[in-house]
């Protein structure tokens, strides 16, 4: 099995785990985030033979100064993405939900298995790198964080803090939160130095 098949498939061992998871420094735009999701979804195509095609987000106003909304919900899958009037993401929310009703072979249960490919896709569009291959060491580390921390993941990652959650059962929630874009608080001080926020996002290919 080719290495890279091997790595999906690693990947979606954890969700199946789950039955009943670098970036810019100002933020990923949302033109960027759509060009490598579909990007991802040929690339998955490729190396896993599957014919899947990439889901289309609905678009609608979110708030004031040209704030904007890209969603899909489905049985399976719900994708919540927030810009900001200049397009870059503010945050990303990937829930990957096993549906009611789903049992080995029906099509509750192979929307599941497909919806499980598209997380994957829409996770790899958070990075930054041009090649779909790096792309997917960011989901590779997310689902490695995660079984090393029984099903939990956060950590701050270029202009994001990224949090995820798995519930034996039900599920899995990605998050992806911009904080370059969230004005400082001013925090009491212990008198020790503050830590500079991670940025080796460049590990990731």
């Amino acid at each position: 099995m080719p290495r890279t098949v091997r790595r999906i498939v690693a990947l979606l061992l954890l969700v199946c785990l789950l039955p009943a998871g670098a970036l810019a420094l100002s933020g990923q735009t949302m033109a960027t985030f759509t060009s490598y999701y579909r990007d991802n979804v040929a690339f998955i195509n490729s190396v896993t033979e599957r014919h899947m095609l990439p889901i289309e987000l609905e678009e609608s106003s979110y708030g004031t100064d040209g704030h904007m909304q890209y969603a899909i919900q489905s049985d399976a899958l719900h994708v919540t993405v927030i810009t900001d009037g200049s397009g870059i993401i503010e945050s990303c929310e990937i829930r990957l939900l096993f549906p009611q009703g789903a049992v080995e072979g029906n099509s509750l249960y192979l929307d599941y298995v497909s919806a499980q490919y598209h997380s994957i896709a829409f996770i790899m569009s958070m990075h930054v790198s041009p090649d779909p291959e790096s792309r997917l060491l960011l989901a590779e580390e997310i689902k490695n964080g995660m079984l090393d921390n029984f099903g939990a993941y956060e950590r701050q990652l270029g202009a994001y803090t990224i949090q995820c959650i798995g519930v034996p059962g039900e599920g899995a929630v990605y998050t992806f939160t911009n904080t370059s874009l969230v004005p400082a608080q001013d925090e009491p001080s212990d008198g020790d130095p503050t830590p500079e926020p991670l940025d080796d996002f460049e590990h990731l290919g």
